[in-house]
């Protein structure tokens, strides 16, 4: 009978071998009970990895349209907070107005200058609002500051031409009928807040855009994602309490005066009436955009749940493949140390 050896050496090279082998299946196995997808889509899916790529491709692209609806549904969120500001303050200043048609007395004057001045400044603060680097009602003039503070010039030159209108009707300003204020406010006083006037590139408060933003929040919708200054809301705002400082303090009788203070409340009125059409138009947007984002959620869950039916494991198949891998390398490592404290010395 003949016998033959095999050398522990060979053996130990063996298991070495076995032990490479499962360290590298205990990875891919672990990354897979992990993450419950393949840990090779290359390999696992063969040509299936194409759908593969092409689905994650698609939900990748829907992350980033929804990303974009984020930052114009946050723009259009502060603008809304703007416009219901700028509202409450010229509601304010209606009372103020309405309290003077009662009472011509100079402290209710005075408040009523005080309120128009102070309702003009909360209206340019609010308009030259910035959010992420970018100006909330400038159009697509993103990077300009929407508007200037022309109160100065404005009321000089209102202040001017009355006095040119009451010399002209042979009449000193204080003694200007209430009729006669009317036509010089609707004739003279309303047309410097024309939107030619109130845009015009040297004299103008406006640098803003009439032009509105516009953002793309799906494949095939668009919308207007931003307002601007030029609107009627915001030069009826600037007309009225523009004139109203500048008119109540030139000494005009108590008929001339409350033409004023009605004209005022008419302007104040239609400028409030203005921002809430703007506020309404950007809640319509607001309202696509969330119709559009639970399109784009639905999309995206079928989608992923097409990408785990392609490329899903079975999560407890792989955690019961590492622990028999976990097994089987314990015992090539008991094998191999074993092997290595084997001696001829010990047989001698």
């Amino acid at each position: 009978m003949k016998s033959s050896f095999i050398s522990s050496s060979a053996i130990q090279n063996a298991m070495r071998l076995t032990i490479r082998q499962g360290q590298n299946q205990m990875t891919k196995a672990t990354m897979e009970a992990t993450t419950g997808v393949y840990a090779d889509i290359g390999v696992s899916l063969g040509g299936n990895a194409a759908r593969s790529v092409d689905f994650s491709r698609e939900v990748d692209r829907i992350d980033s349209i929804k990303s974009s609806n984020s930052l114009v549904t946050a723009r259009m969120e502060s603008s809304q907070l703007g416009l219901s500001k700028m509202k409450d303050v010229g509601d304010g200043l209606v009372s103020k107005l309405t309290a003077l048609q009662g009472s011509h007395d100079p402290g209710s004057i005075t408040v009523a200058i005080q309120s128009a001045t102070s309702a003009l400044s909360t209206m340019m603060d609010t308009a030259n609002t910035m959010v992420n680097g970018e100006y909330l009602f400038s159009g697509i003039n993103t990077d300009v500051q929407p508007l200037t503070d022309k109160t100065t010039a404005t009321s000089a030159d209102i202040v001017t031409a009355l006095n040119t209108y009451a010399t002209g009707l042979g009449k000193p300003v204080s003694d200007l009928t209430g009729a006669e204020m009317e036509t010089f406010i609707t004739s003279t006083v309303e047309p410097m807040f024309s939107e030619a006037n109130w845009t015009d590139a040297t004299t103008g408060w406006s640098q803003a855009s009439s032009q509105n933003m516009t953002s793309r929040i799906s494949n095939s919708e668009v919308i207007e994602s931003s307002t601007n200054a030029n609107s009627e809301g915001m030069r009826y705002f600037a007309l009225a309490s523009v004139m109203t400082s500048a008119l109540l303090g030139q000494g005009l009788s108590s008929d001339a005066m409350s033409t004023v203070s009605k004209q005022a409340i008419s302007y104040t009125t239609k400028a409030t009436s203005g921002l809430v059409t703007q506020a309404s138009q950007l809640g319509l947007s607001q309202e696509r955009v969330k119709k559009s984002n639970d399109a784009l959620d639905a999309q995206s869950n079928i989608i992923k749940n097409k990408l785990v039916d392609l490329q899903g494991v079975d999560p407890y198949e792989a955690s019961t493949l590492v622990k028999t891998l976990e097994t089987q390398l314990e015992t090539a490592y008991t094998i191999v140390s074993k092997i290595q404290q084997l001696s001829l010395v010990n047989y001698l």
